[in-house]
């Protein structure tokens, strides 16, 4: 088993690619604040950029689509798998190291500003509440453990099987998804949840199931 390292650092950003992401950021904000009020139905993409103060031809520069734009991929962790792979060997390839760098994502999630935080749990409950932003939000999550099955299959191929790596990836991805939404569910309760903690706890449970 080889576990991920934990320690990572993030690039310094040129003053065009600092824009972009201050874009991107108003843009999110402003499709939260419209899917609370009216739903993702009902909201339109020129609605969106207007409240966000830019042109509909810049939301598209920054997002495919306006599920897009609040429940997109997290490029970060792709990225870091990638780097993942390629430090390990093919039987060193398993769940344990998936799941580390799906709990490191988690914590560079919470150890973000409070701002980031808010704006992924009012994300996390529009998926909860809102029937179509939820189809968006599976659908985005599937694409990306596609991906990143992809990726780990070729790296397995020389030991494990492509249904290896899919079991593997998908375990890791239903863990985390079930964590997000207990997440939601406490902090609705009023509850002080702690997303990272609660991934781990949903972690254990799945090897109990699997062990079962």
């Amino acid at each position: 088993m080889s576990q991920p390292n934990t320690t990572s650092h993030p690039p310094v950003l040129g003053l065009r690619a600092r824009r972009r992401m201050e874009t991107r950021l108003e843009i999110n904000r402003a499709a939260i604040e419209l899917f609370e009020l009216h739903g993702c139905t009902a909201t339109t993409v020129d609605e969106i950029a207007r409240r966000a103060g830019v042109s509909p031809s810049t939301f598209f520069r920054c997002f495919a689509t306006k599920e897009d734009s609040v429940c997109g991929s997290d490029r970060d962790f792709e990225a870091e798998i990638t780097a993942w792979l390629e430090s390990v060997a093919p039987e060193d390839v398993d769940l344990d190291g998936l799941e580390a760098l799906y709990e490191r994502s988690l914590c560079r999630l919470m150890t973000g500003s409070d701002d980031a935080k808010d704006r992924l749990l009012r994300t996390r409950r529009l998926i909860l509440s809102d029937d179509h932003l939820r189809v968006a939000a599976f659908t985005s999550d599937a694409i990306t453990v596609c991906r990143v099955t992809e990726q780990v299959a070729r790296k397995v191929t020389p030991v494990r099987s492509a249904s290896f790596a899919r079991l593997l990836v998908e375990a890791a991805a239903v863990a985390r998804r079930i964590a997000f939404d207990t997440w939601v569910a406490r902090a609705e309760a009023g509850e002080d949840a702690d997303l990272v903690e609660i991934y781990r706890t949903t972690r254990r449970e799945l090897r109990e199931v699997v062990a079962g």
